[in-house]
């Protein structure tokens, strides 16, 4: 049972992704996107410290995300409203995040995602900017997010290009593997 902690951890946050598909944007929201980002760092340590890591854990979390964010870019986009120029740059990041991905596939038969530090970082402002825009319904803060992503999306396209072997744990461009 134990070494199920994290995944159930993880699984929990489909059933979460649909309480704020149905849920206003307001408090109660607010409160179901914390508790996803509760068991997405949750089952994370718990699968290290259990010695309970694997693959189907990691693609369970990626699923995960993926539920949580699509939920997300639906219900907050009508509230961030960006402008055509935020759209184009929030797209040609996700796009340039794609070839990343892509270029991983190609090269080392895996399509994922690094765990950089730049994409970590990206990770904890994307966290944090749901609670900021309905907070304070600043487009402003999206830039900063947006920043940070770019920055990010572009160092892993560069280290999936150069990379000799797939290394999904590299820390940034400046470390050799």
């Amino acid at each position: 049972m134990r070494n199920r902690l994290p995944s159930l951890l993880t699984a929990a946050r489909f059933p979460l992704a649909l309480g704020l598909l149905a849920a206003e944007v307001s408090t109660r929201f607010l409160a179901l996107y914390l508790l996803c980002c509760l068991t997405d760092v949750l089952d994370g340590l718990a699968a290290r410290r259990l010695n309970a890591c694997s693959a189907f854990g990691a693609q369970l979390d990626s699923a995960a995300d993926l539920a949580v964010t699509a939920v997300l870019v639906w219900r907050l986009w009508p509230l961030a409203a960006p402008d055509p120029w935020l759209t184009l740059w929030i797209c040609a990041a996700a796009a340039v995040r794609l070839a990343a991905a892509l270029a991983a596939r190609l090269r080392f038969g895996r399509f994922g995602f690094l765990h950089t530090w730049g994409n970590k970082c990206t990770g904890v402002l994307l966290a944090l900017y749901p609670f900021a825009l309905v907070l304070t319904g600043s487009r402003w803060t999206l830039v900063i997010v947006l920043i940070a992503a770019s920055l990010s999306s572009l160092e892993e396209l560069v280290i999936e290009c150069r990379a000799e072997q797939w290394a999904p744990d590299r820390r940034g461009l400046w470390e050799k593997r």
